[in-house]
């Protein structure tokens, strides 16, 4: 493109970077989104209007954050007659997401519309599972799956019990009881009686913790015994009259006599034939209203109106997930874990039937703490167990979360080992670090310092200095403190300008280097333990300096690393990348690593960059900027996050200890999962992201620049 007129969009780090290696192109304008950059200046190439370039330029090239790409070609596509490139090549393109879920009828359903149909009517009949009461699981047959692993986790019986109790079921018949079921197994199988009674309590304790009450449902149905409706419950269950009343009082529910409860497995008659609603329509009185309430289409609302009882269809939770935004999904859904996971989202998004109906099916957060749990809680539970059974398959005594990504990591990775208590002793500490500090602490040649020099970042000659340096420039050097600067263009000239500096620059760096040290020693950071180092990624910058500074051998843990063989520093450390698969070395590939950015502003602490350690021990950082000042948001998010940990290890633990070897497998093993999908799908336009929310959001990194990012989705 040497022979065309460019324009770049994206005036920030990976620009600056980008100009002085391509000065033999024709830039004719930068964008961007702030109006008020235009006119600013970057390498000699001014920021521009959009409307400026519609007959002058020749192509536009988006060169931001990957995370960014799409965002930023949706906010110019409609003011734009030329094409539009991403940096990685990749011709600009929205792929329309499919919106036939906001046509779904089901939308115009209502709370008030079936509490005006209650009113109306006499006698109430609901359904049972996944109407009144609803389970933290995606698939009513992945319980048999969940059973199957517990019954190898927990009695230590290898046995295909998921296949065995289906195909007994299809032997049994519609109408067989939970003791049926298993009077069958035990006569199909050499299980004596008692691990056959044991098998059968699992099962029952597994659906008293995964069900929980539809809280509309239930409200619904107490205001019709309160109305001094008559009430029944409906359903087509294995589960006899006892332990469908254990289930009810377990989720909350009001009781009914037994003869207001009709079970298919007892009454041996069921919805889906119509026998049982043939056998109610006659038990009930004909002169009086009815009205069933019900998620399956054939057996809750077709099969009663043949018998003139009115119905009304509420769809369940997993109805709901395949109907809505977010219906691509569920094709990631491969295990009993996935299951789980997803059950748990959809507990939180779908336990109100009427929950996407305002928005026509489309997921909206609203609540930081929702968005904490259903977004980020399922991608931080997959990281942190596999940091967890990673860092102590290496022996790791002592991890290091580093600041700022490990502020919360460190809180929910104690929380996580708390709760699976495997008896590993391991030590947590929130370490001080940044590129600012381990750079200036480690410098040692002049060489270091060119490298110092040389890393990105715009702006000012005397705020590079002070941010860069700790140095208030003089009058000495009054001629260019306010001239703009780009470290990765200008690096010669900044070498020449700091000449007047460079005593000073050294005796700053010996100072840092001396407090930084001593700060490790007395918080007992070089002893002898086997460390490890919890980071988001990428290089392994931080990683490397560290080790060069004190001698201290780590091994590193990311969401995802470059691993390529042309990342020098692999030479002296070792690190691993949870969310890349396959050969992807340079995670590029990695869905979280394309959603980094949304990764990046929330695992931040509610202080500045670290700059440096003074003489007294106290740390200290830039001053607070937005992401600071709206802290209190991302705690909420990562309260809802812990709040998911805290659901899925409660559910699961004991398989995941019995299986947790899939999280030591190699990264050529490893494959994309429910969570890093979810993740991504999530920030890609599924769903809605409110103000409120986003507004805690912002992306800020003092050492290349002063600008704060705000994340957009």
């Amino acid at each position: 493109m040497k022979g065309k007129k460019i324009v770049i969009y994206g005036i920030g780090r990976r620009t600056a970077t980008l100009l002085p290696s391509i000065a033999d192109f024709n830039i004719i304008g930068l964008l961007d989104r702030d109006e008020n950059s235009i006119g600013y200046e970057l390498c000699g190439v001014k920021v521009v209007s959009l409307k400026s370039i519609r007959n002058l330029a020749d192509v536009i090239i988006i060169n931001s954050d990957p995370s960014n790409y799409k965002i930023i070609y949706k906010r110019i596509a409609n003011y734009v007659n030329i094409p539009v490139y991403y940096a990685d090549g990749s011709l600009a393109d929205i792929k329309k997401v499919n919106a036939d879920y906001k046509h779904n009828q089901y939308w115009d359903s209502s709370y008030e519309q079936l509490k005006d149909k209650i009113d109306d009517a006499d006698i109430i009949s609901f359904d049972i599972f996944d109407t009144l009461i609803m389970r933290k699981i995606f698939s009513p047959e992945d319980v048999f799956k969940l059973l199957e692993e517990r019954v190898i986790s927990q009695l230590k019986i290898n046995e295909n019990i998921a296949l065995i109790r289906t195909n007994i079921v299809s032997k049994c018949g519609v109408y067989a009881s939970i003791d049926d079921i298993y009077y069958e197994i035990e006569k199909s199988t050499d299980l004596p009686r008692s691990t056959i009674e044991q098998i059968k309590q699992l099962e029952k304790d597994i659906d008293m913790q995964l069900c929980i009450a539809r809280k509309d449902i239930k409200e619904l149905y107490e205001y019709c015994i309160k109305s001094n409706k008559e009430v029944y419950l409906i359903s087509d269950m294995y589960y006899g009259m006892e332990d469908i009343k254990n289930i009810l009082n377990t989720c909350g529910l009001k009781l009914l006599d037994n003869d207001h409860i009709w079970i298919s497995c007892e009454k041996k008659m069921d919805k889906i034939s119509g026998s049982m609603w043939k056998e109610y329509s006659q038990y009930i009185n004909r002169k009086l209203k009815c009205l069933h309430i019900g998620d399956n289409i054939k057996s809750d609302i077709d099969n009663p109106l043949q018998y003139d009882i009115d119905t009304y269809y509420v769809m369940s939770g997993k109805d709901m997930v395949i109907n809505s935004s977010i219906s691509e999904i569920v094709s990631n859904v491969n295990t009993v874990s996935d299951s789980i996971c997803l059950g748990l989202i959809i507990a939180k998004l779908f336990n109100s039937p009427f929950a996407l109906c305002s928005s026509k099916g489309k997921i909206i957060f609203e609540n930081s703490d929702m968005y904490g749990y259903c977004v980020y809680g399922p991608l931080f539970e997959k990281f942190l167990i596999w940091l967890y059974y990673n860092s102590r398959q290496d022996g790791i005594e002592k991890l290091l979360f580093f600041a700022r990504d490990g502020y919360f990591l460190k809180k929910n990775y104690r929380l996580l080992s708390e709760l699976i208590n495997d008896g590993y002793k391991q030590e947590m500490n929130y370490f001080p670090i940044s590129r600012r500090l381990i750079y200036i602490a480690s410098m040692e040649t002049e060489e270091d310092l060119k490298t110092i020099v040389e890393f990105p970042y715009v702006g000012t000659f005397a705020e590079y200095m002070f941010e860069r340096f700790n140095i208030q420039v003089t009058n000495s050097t009054d001629e260019y403190n306010n001239q703009k600067i780009n470290a990765v263009g200008d690096a010669d000239k900044i070498m020449q300008w700091i000449k007047p500096y460079k005593n000073d620059i050294i005796k700053e760096a010996e100072w840092e280097k001396a407090n930084y040290i001593k700060f490790m020693q007395n918080n007992g950071y070089l002893n002898n333990a086997v460390y490890g180092i919890v980071d988001l990624g990428y290089y392994g910058t931080n990683q490397y300096y560290l080790q060069k500074l004190t001698n201290i051998k780590t091994q590193g843990y990311c969401f995802y690393s470059c691993l390529v063989k042309d990342n020098s520093y692999l030479r002296s450390i070792d690190m691993k990348g949870c969310f890349q698969y396959g050969n992807d070395y340079s995670a590029e590939k990695s869905l979280v690593k394309k959603k980094n950015m949304f990764i990046e502003a929330f695992i931040t602490a509610p202080h500045g960059m670290i700059r440096y350690i003074d003489d007294k021990g106290n740390i200290v950082c830039e001053k607070n900027k937005k992401s600071q000042m709206n802290f209190k948001i991302k705690q909420d998010v990562n309260e809802g996050l812990q709040h998911f940990i805290i659901d899925y290890i409660t559910i699961y633990k004991t398989e995941i200890q019995n299986n947790h070897s899939i999280y030591l497998e190699s990264m050529e093993n490893r494959k994309e999962g429910l969570e890093d999908n979810l993740f991504y799908q999530a920030l890609n336009g599924m769903c809605e992201v409110s103000e409120n929310i986003l507004r805690g959001f912002y992306f800020d990194n003092d050492f290349v620049g002063k600008r704060e990012i705000k994340i957009e989705i």
